[in-house]
């Protein structure tokens, strides 16, 4: 009987874990772009807690990281990194597709201490991702995956509410993004009037795209405790901070939705000789921040192999890669060789054949004189006895 009513609650136990679909273990994606050494591949190692050291991402990396649930489930999420700055932003249609899109984010990290790239980097990976969600989101429309769509629109606007003042003057991203600025402590350094002509600018591009806006820096135990649980949001769904802290004097944190045009101000002003336009506020915007700050772009370190690299060490594959690395040397060896003992042949056979030709032509000559003056000296002889025949009286018929 004890062994019925255990058997029994076990069952109902089960029952309501597979209805509970809020207990289901979810999978989610994260997606880690922005400037080369702007602190990503740091980032991502303190959110997993791991203390081994990195070295820059030299393309698209992928790692995962589980959470144990209450029903003794994990949550899993993806991590995608993106090294190289926008010089292989090519590479972010690789992680996007529509099996995951509904539980994608994307992740941008801008390093406060080059102003000089910000504004260009930005722009390039926020157009290239644009691009790619708007790809996913005409094949959803193709397969009328309107229960997604849905869901892409209200991850979008819902964080705005109806009645947000400037809601006709957005474009916000279709799926979850946060601006991380990194190196807060060199930011620091910065003059005061430039802290605030990035925080202001940032505070627009974030706030019109919109994503959650955060300033973070390695060495701050508190500022990495703030980024991850951003990023804890993110992949696996915990709270999310609402707490807003906007002022130039501390370190951003100014969730999705949070921020208004009137709260940014107008752009900042370079002075009353200059004259700085835009056909659209986010032009103005950038135009004067590159005013401010030329922008640079950085191209990708290329010169360093990847698969010499210790970190990507495999002990079978790389005994793999040495056999036939010394079959390719072996072979381009025994290539050369019969290359060039062929050129000795012909070179050979060449110098034969030109000592030959002399004697030949000679012997010919020598056959064809005999030949040659036994034929004049026949003609001369037939010649003469024609001439003969002519001069000799005709007789009488």
């Amino acid at each position: 009987m004890a062994k019925s009513l255990i058997w029994d609650a076990a069952a109902r136990e089960h029952e309501m874990r597979e209805s509970d679909h809020s207990q289901t273990p979810k999978e989610r994606t994260i997606l880690v772009l922005g400037n080369k050494n702007s602190g990503k591949s740091t980032i991502l190692a303190r959110f997993m807690d791991r203390t081994e050291e990195r070295r820059p991402t030299t393309g698209l990396e992928y790692v995962y990281t589980r959470r144990a649930t209450q029903n003794l489930g994990r949550d899993v999420a993806h991590l995608w990194e993106l090294g190289g700055g926008s010089s292989l932003a090519d590479l972010i249609d690789i992680p996007v597709k529509t099996s995951n899109i509904a539980t994608f984010s994307v992740v941008i990290v801008l390093d406060l201490s080059r102003p000089e790239e910000m504004v260009v980097i930005f722009d390039e990976l926020m157009t290239k991702v644009r691009s790619t969600v708007k790809a996913v989101r005409n094949q959803l429309k193709q397969q009328q995956a309107r229960e997604v769509l849905n869901e892409l629109h209200k991850t979008a606007w819902g964080k705005f509410g109806g009645d947000h003042p400037d809601k006709d003057l957005l474009a916000p991203l279709e799926v979850p993004l946060v601006i991380l600025g990194s190196k807060y402590d060199l930011f620091r350094k910065l003059d005061l009037e430039k802290q605030k002509v990035i925080c202001s600018t940032l505070r627009f591009l974030a706030h019109t795209n919109g994503a959650s806006l955060q300033f973070m820096s390695a060495m701050s135990e508190g500022l990495v405790l703030r980024g991850k649980t951003i990023l804890n949001h993110l992949a696996f769904g915990l709270p999310q901070s609402r707490q807003v802290l906007n002022d130039v004097d501390k370190p951003l944190i100014i969730p999705a939705g949070a921020d208004s045009l009137g709260a940014i101000g107008p752009p900042p002003t370079l002075g009353a000789d200059a004259h700085i336009q835009g056909k659209k506020p986010i032009d103005l915007w950038k135009n004067i921040f590159s005013a401010f700050f030329p922008q640079v772009t950085t191209k990708a370190d290329t010169t360093e192999a990847p698969a010499a690299d210790p970190q990507y060490a495999e002990a079978v594959v790389d005994e793999m890669r040495k056999q036939k690395d010394q079959e390719l040397l072996r072979y381009k060896q025994a290539t050369e060789k019969a290359a060039k003992e062929k050129e000795r042949q012909q070179a050979a056979q060449g110098g034969s054949s030109s000592s030959k030709t002399p004697s030949k032509a000679a012997d010919s000559g020598a056959a064809r004189t005999p030949h040659g003056a036994s034929a004049a000296k026949g003609k001369s002889k037939h010649a003469g006895t024609a001439r003969q025949a002519s001069n000799r009286p005709r007789q009488p018929s």
